[in-house]
């Protein structure tokens, strides 16, 4: 499996602007959520926040009308996404969810990719608190993992519904100082933005 295949498809749409589109977003942290009882999201889209030539920047959260049971995000996500590098970070909620009265999560992924063609090397954690049946509830976890062995992950698709016009913006093209992620302004909309995991 080529892993620039999910991981450039940002930076090679040819959009209009803001026009809806569709990408493939890196899926390694996957696994890990499975294991840890989280699951997708649904009822989501992505908004582009910035772009450049190393890595594009995305905000996730819920669409306007989605149902907690779908989608419960308080504060957009990030999502920054390369040829050589991902990460998503952001808290998420449930709610209501049979035994569980209120449960907050903080989520962490980190890849980093020597070669576009090459498993990355990647980080996760996630740390969890909230009440359960009334009753307070606390728990963390971290896990590492260099050259990802390829069945552990697969590419998700995104919704992009904010934002589109930054794919073909001159600065798409630029590399920025220190390699980073540059930032920008971008309008979040009613269909703001996507998340990945919640606690069942």
């Amino acid at each position: 499996m080529r892993i620039s295949l999910f991981l450039a498809t940002a930076l090679a749409a040819l959009v209009t602007a803001d026009e809806t589109t569709r990408i493939n977003y890196f899926g390694g942290g996957m696994e890990w959520v499975r294991q840890l009882n989280l699951h997708p999201w649904t009822s989501t889209a992505a908004s582009v926040a910035g772009i450049n030539a190393v890595a594009t920047t995305y905000r996730i959260g819920c669409l306007s009308d989605a149902p907690k049971s779908d989608c419960e995000i308080a504060t957009p996500w990030t999502m920054i996404q390369g040829p050589k590098t991902y990460s998503l970070t952001g808290v998420y909620t449930v709610s209501g969810s049979g035994s569980i009265n209120a449960v907050t999560g903080t989520h962490n992924f980190d890849c980093t990719f020597a070669k576009v063609t090459e498993s990355p090397s990647c980080s996760f954690s996630v740390k969890v608190t909230g009440t359960t049946a009334g009753v307070s509830y606390s728990t963390s976890t971290s896990t590492s993992i260099k050259n990802m062995p390829t069945q552990s992950y697969t590419s998700y698709g995104i919704d992009v519904t904010a934002g589109t016009a930054l794919f073909t913006a001159s600065q798409a093209t630029k590399t920025p100082n220190g390699a980073a992620a540059m930032i920008t302004a971008a309008p979040m909309g009613a269909a703001a933005v996507v998340a990945i995991a919640a606690m069942l």
